[in-house]
């Protein structure tokens, strides 16, 4: 394949050089005609050269769009140059090495520093070899020549885009592939969050742990967001039934941490997340209102069959300090069961409840009731218990002039809520009923009192697990069997196989990451692996016919997941030659 075209020589006062382009140019053409349709997205070119004839040359006499280039300026020097390159953050450098003010060499390296991704083209003359070398140390990516000739300038133009254009789709491949995953769904992932607020770790454990699970936990300030997310029925005797717009809020509340480094998503129980906000002294309170503005939003979209509630600790500047700011937030939310009406709540909020004497007008209910602790039973856990206790002696203990009397009405109020929520999920009065659990005279001071409801509470909760922990070993089980079945739909998704079971995703992801040591996405992407493994040592398809076969659409996409999972290509392990992890 021939193509009739031209070259300049810059240096050369212009003049242009008629020539047949064969091989690797003819490619070039090829490339411009495809560019010039639009098959890719053009990237950001920034020239700094000193001489202003090869600047001017080099900006006017290259048609920077036929060749997936975008022209976005240029300076006469390094000092110029930053701040232009800092705010434009160009996709390709072209730059001088040897230049006045500052040159090419500590240009390239503040670049390399603050743009990784960016690409760099140096110019340099046969006397600058020695500051070419130093430069090619830097990781330049390629090396041009004066006098520029056009030709060979485009050619690298054209190389160093295939190259871009490559190394972007494989980031693509990865965020989605971090998309699937699901990451903090993780269940390694949620416990190594459980050890950090519990203070079982050091923060050299802590940094350790993190490094190990690609986690970039280091800042200078720390801070915890909880929220609670579930639908407004929602009983923990029974899995969650799956509703759309509870499903939609979930899958729109979890994107919004991907991409965002200062929020690192942890799951704490089935109906709570934990956001560790990071930043710096002057950002860490910004990026905690963000967080929770971003979650509210959203959560107030969902209108009123979604219940949702918002809590924040203090920022501390140590990772030893989290299991502080942690208890404090923890404690704030439990107070969603006395105070159902606040979506968003903290201290401050509550204090201002307690001076408006809103506790005693109803918003968060004058007298300590039964549908109080029904509610905490339905949907509390072993861990807030003691938050909880601590909440109703707080706000009803200085009502009542008799401390035995309120003692004696409190152990009353949580026996028959007890008795009544058992019932009501068929565990039966008969599971709690004996000499322990009944409330007697004995019980007359406060810390008499936080003993006895304690162990009501608890035995119940345990009781509803345990209720839940049957049902969610069929629905676990008709998940799986339905994945089995269907690995091979390029659609199935963590939504699909919990509308199919009628489980919340929410719930099924909580669920199945606990009792599989998977979570659901990585559970489907090994049936399909293992299925490609098979067809890869025992059948004559193409990769592209089994990609296909196990689920996926991109056989590339399916290259780059084998290989992430098995730690060889498929054509590798087909060969036998791949190392699997």
């Amino acid at each position: 394949m021939l193509f009739l075209g031209c070259y300049h020589d810059f240096n050369n006062k212009g003049t242009s050089h008629f020539t047949i382009f064969s091989g690797k140019t003819a490619s070039i053409m090829v490339f411009m005609a495809l560019t010039m349709k639009g098959r890719y997205r053009m990237f950001k070119v920034f020239l700094v050269e000193d001489e202003k004839v090869v600047r001017e040359g080099i900006r006017e006499n290259i048609q920077w769009e036929q060749y997936g280039f975008h022209y976005t300026g240029d300076a006469s020097d390094g000092e110029l140059a930053l701040p232009m390159i800092r705010e434009i953050r160009p996709d390709l450098l072209i730059t001088d090495i040897k230049m006045p003010f500052m040159d090419g060499l500590t240009l390239i390296k503040l670049v390399r520093d603050e743009l990784p991704r960016t690409k760099i083209i140096i110019i340099s003359g046969y006397d600058d070899f020695t500051y070419a070398q130093q430069a090619i140390r830097m990781g330049v990516d390629q090396y041009l020549l004066k006098p520029i000739i056009k030709n060979k300038l485009v050619e690298i133009l054209v190389e160093l885009n295939g190259k871009m254009r490559d190394e972007r789709q494989q980031q693509k491949y990865i965020e989605h592939f971090q998309r699937e995953a699901q990451e903090y769904e993780n269940f390694s992932r949620r416990r190594f969050f459980e050890r950090i607020v519990t203070g079982v770790l050091s923060e050299s454990e802590i940094t350790e742990t993190a490094e190990s699970m690609n986690i970039d936990i280091f800042a200078p300030y720390y801070n915890i967001v909880l929220f609670s997310l579930s639908s407004e029925e929602y009983d923990g005797s029974a899995p969650e039934s799956y509703i759309e717009d509870l499903a939609a809020v979930q899958d729109e509340v979890t994107k919004l941490f991907i991409g965002r480094p200062e929020l690192i998503l942890f799951r704490w129980n089935i109906t709570t997340y934990a956001v560790l906000v990071k930043g710096s002294q002057d950002d860490i309170v910004s990026n905690t209102i963000d967080c929770i503005k971003n979650i509210r939003d959203r959560c107030t979209a969902a209108g009123n069959d979604v219940g949702w509630y918002i809590a924040r600790g203090t920022p501390v500047s140590r990772l030893s300090a989290l299991p502080a700011c942690f208890a404090e937030a923890s404690r704030i939310l439990a107070y969603r069961y006395i105070c159902p009406e606040e979506h968003i709540l903290t201290e401050a909020s509550i204090q201002n409840l307690r001076k408006n004497n809103d506790f005693q007008t109803g918003t968060c209910g004058n007298e300590f009731e039964i549908e109080h602790v029904r509610k905490f039973l339905s949907r509390g856990t072993k861990q807030e218990i003691d938050d909880f206790i601590e909440q109703v002696l707080q706000n009803v203990g200085e009502r009542v002039v008799s401390t035995t009397l309120l003692c004696r009405y409190l152990a009353m109020t949580v026996y028959f809520a007890a008795i009544k929520y058992l019932d009501s999920i068929g565990s039966g009065i008969d599971t709690i009923w004996s000499t322990d659990f009944w409330p007697n005279d004995n019980i007359s001071t406060t810390e008499e009192i936080r003993k006895y409801a304690r162990q009501v509470i608890k035995r119940a909760i345990e009781l509803r697990d345990r209720e839940s922990a049957r049902q969610q070993h069929v629905l676990l089980k008709q998940a799986i069997d339905f994945i089995n079945e269907n690995y091979s739909d390029s659609s199935i998704s963590l939504d699909k196989v919990a509308k199919n079971v009628n489980i919340s995703p929410n719930y099924l992801s909580a669920v199945f990451s606990q009792e599989v040591g998977q979570t659901l996405t990585e559970y489907i992407t090994s049936r399909r692996i293992s299925e490609a493994k098979n067809m890869l040592r025992n059948t004559d398809m193409r990769l592209s016919e089994i990609a296909f076969a196990v689920g996926y659409k991109d056989p590339h996409y399916f290259s780059f997941v084998f290989k992430k999972v098995s730690g060889c290509t498929p054509s590798e392990y087909r060969r036998g030659s791949g190392s699997e992890h």
